[in-house]
């Protein structure tokens, strides 16, 4: 897989923050939008995305420092990274994910599966050497 075009910090930035194309999706939706307060709701209609989804992506975006949330009516979320640099780093995806899009998809789509490999390893029954 090549990943030319895109700069070492969006290459970190997509294996380290971005777990799905749809919770990029919606941080890029969001970042389009910076004044503006989203529900769960809107973004799912928006993106025409699960809202059972929606609320994970945008609850894992938010642990993540990348949108803040308030209580009103609704949870609202809005784009607002709490580092600078996390802002610089999405803006500058934002900016080349319309020429490098199957590039971006590619990355994200061929992480390592260490998390999800360790995940299950936990539930392999091992025989006990001792009893075997």
């Amino acid at each position: 897989m090549t990943t030319q075009g895109l700069s070492e910090e969006i290459k970190k930035f997509i294996i380290e923050q971005i777990n799905s194309l749809e919770q990029l999706e919606i941080l890029l939706l969001l970042h389009s939008h910076p004044e503006r307060e989203w529900t769960a709701q809107e973004v799912s209609q928006e993106l025409r995305l699960s809202q059972t989804s929606v609320v994970d992506r945008l609850a894992d975006l938010q642990s993540r420092g990348l949108l803040t949330a308030r209580e009103d009516s609704a949870l609202l979320y809005q784009y607002q990274p709490q580092k600078p640099e996390l802002r610089a780093t999405v803006d500058s995806l934002a900016r080349l994910y319309p020429d490098y899009r199957v590039t971006v998809i590619n990355l994200i789509f061929s992480k390592p599966l260490d998390k999800i490999q360790t995940f299950a390893d936990a539930f392999k029954l091992r025989k006990d050497k001792d009893n075997g």
